[in-house]
This record gives C-alpha cells, sequence and structure tokens, in this order.
C-alpha cells in the first residue's frame, strides 16, 4: 500500500543504469519521524534544471515497502515518482554558510557506535542504512588508474521543463577510503590487530568534483591532486562522518554518502569553498 511520507534527502548515489527504469538515483534520507529510508528508482532528470532537488531538501514523497529485494533490506522503499514534491529548503539553500548546526540536530542523532554495529543490525533486522563516525582518515584513493572523465555523448528532454540533461555516463567507480571508526578503538574493536577499513564511496558528490575538476585541469596527475586535496586532506580538517549502505546483491557494505559540518558550526571557516560541493549536489 502507497503510503505518504516527509523525507530529508541525505544521500545520491551515483546513478545508475537500468534496463526497467533507464537511468536512475538510489537516494537515501531520514524521514520526520527519524528512520533511516532509502528511495528507489529516482530518474536523474528529477535531479536536473532549475527546480532539481539538492542534498538536505526536505521532500514529501508517496512510498512502499520493497518486496521483491534479494537482502530484503528493511528500509527499501519504492517510489511513486510523480508525487515527489521539495516541501522545505532551508537545509539546501543558503547564502553565507551552510547550516551545519540545525542540519546536526537531525543527522548526528542517528549515528552507529561502529561498523561492527551495522553489521549485527543486518544480521539481526536487516538494517542496510547508518551513518559512522570516521574517527581517523588514513587514504582516499582510486582502485585503478585515474583516467579523464567521459563527455557527455547525448542528452535527454527534462519532462518538467524545456531544459536538456546529459545522459549519465558509465564512470568506474574506483575511489575508496581507508579509515578507522569509533569501534576500532574499543574494547571489542571491529578490526582484529589494529586493521583498518578499507571501503569503496560511491557518493555522487565525488564523481561530479571529478567531472568539475577535470575542466580546471592539463592533466590527471592534476586532477587527482586537486582530488585528493578536497576528498582526504580537506576531509580530514572537518567532523567527517560516513553514510554506509548495504549494496543490493550481497551483504557488502558501501560509504554512499560523506557527511562534513564543521568542527564549529557557529563560526564561518576560512576555506569556503567546501560549499562548491555542497551546491553542486
Amino acid at each position: 500500500m502507497w503510503e505518504k511520507k516527509r523525507v530529508l534527502i541525505t544521500v545520491k548515489a551515483y546513478p545508475e543504469h537500468s534496463r526497467r527504469h533507464g537511468d536512475v538515483v538510489c537516494t537515501a534520507g531520514i524521514t520526520d519521524e527519524g528512520e533511516f529510508i532509502r528511495l528507489y528508482p529516482i530518474n536523474t532528470r528529477i535531479y536536473f534544471g532549475e527546480g532539481k532537488i539538492k542534498k538536505y531538501d526536505w521532500i514529501e514523497v508517496e512510498c512502499k515497502k520493497a518486496t521483491d529485494e534479494k537482502l530484503n533490506r528493511k528500509e527499501s522503499y519504492r517510489v511513486r515518482e510523480e508525487s515527489i514534491r521539495i516541501i522545505d529548503r532551508s537545509l539546501s539553500v543558503y547564502k553565507r554558510k551552510a547550516p551545519w548546526a540545525e542540519r546536526n540536530k537531525i543527522i548526528l542523532d542517528k549515528v552507529s557506535p561502529s561498523i561492527s554495529y551495522l553489521q549485527n543490525a543486518f544480521k539481526e533486522g536487516r538494517t542496510s542504512l547508518g551513518l559512522i563516525k570516521a574517527k581517523e582518515i588514513l587514504d582516499f584513493y582510486t582502485k585503478e588508474e585515474l583516467m579523464t572523465p567521459p563527455e557527455a555523448k547525448h542528452y535527454q528532454g527534462n519532462l518538467f521543463d524545456d531544459s536538456k540533461i546529459p545522459v549519465i555516463d558509465n564512470i568506474p567507480h574506483i575511489f575508496a577510503y581507508k579509515f578507522f571508526c569509533e569501534g576500532c578503538f574499543g574494547p571489542e574493536p571491529c578490526n582484529k590487530n589494529g586493521k583498518y577499513h578499507n571501503i569503496m564511496c560511491e557518493d555522487w558528490e565525488i564523481f561530479e568534483a571529478y567531472r568539475n575538476f577535470w575542466k580546471r585541469c592539463s592533466n590527471t596527475e592534476e586532477l587527482w591532486r586537486m582530488l585528493y586535496d578536497k576528498m582526504f586532506s580537506f576531509m580530514k580538517e572537518r567532523d567527517l562522518y560516513f553514510f554506509m549502505g548495504m549494496h543490493s546483491l550481497q551483504p557488502t557494505w558501501l560509504i554512499i554518502g560523506l557527511y562534513y559540518p564543521d568542527l564549529n558550526s557557529d563560526i564561518l571557516p576560512k576555506d569556503n569553498s567546501f560549499r562548491t560541493l555542497d551546491q553542486w549536489m
């Protein structure tokens, strides 16, 4: 049965092509009841153009529990796409500084103790979404040589206006983080013998940085320096958390989104370049 929910959008994973639904985005968020939710499928056209859905928008949507998933993930809901409506942009649209303090009130209440905790929650109740604190990030890297981002070769019409949006290119999912979570330092550490987590990152924000930085670079070495500086050096100066999501076909956790408020959300940081990433999405 379809039900109406209000959801704060917190994650947009990089789009994928579905034979059944076309180019779609797996979207995650937090309901006004404080529960994680996964909304799928949402066509990429919803995320382009003047009225696009942005991260930290509140939306209203009609959805129903997914019943056809291989892993029966607890938070997965199918979407009636035409029902999606933006109802509040106070956490996504801003003039001077991102409203991290207000976002924190909703999002940081959802932090789990560790990745081990999430693994147990999946075994016990099919929990497949979570937020963990990146206690220490050790590296951001690519699993293969960085290539020039593909250019959009053709476009499709947007159903909501006369604009054109690029058909999504298949970019290799090669970005990953090495890190310790909070649970790695507890009495029963996630990874014994001091071993770190090594997890793929599917956040659309990173792929957009990859595309946008390339416009200012002359070679892939320069592109990588810019990416590494933003996704590693810059993130080490933030209060970094990872949104975690379970793969749809196998019980493997992925980083599906980054959450990186100021260490002090009441002070405007000297380097405002993070706003560029925030506003892309």
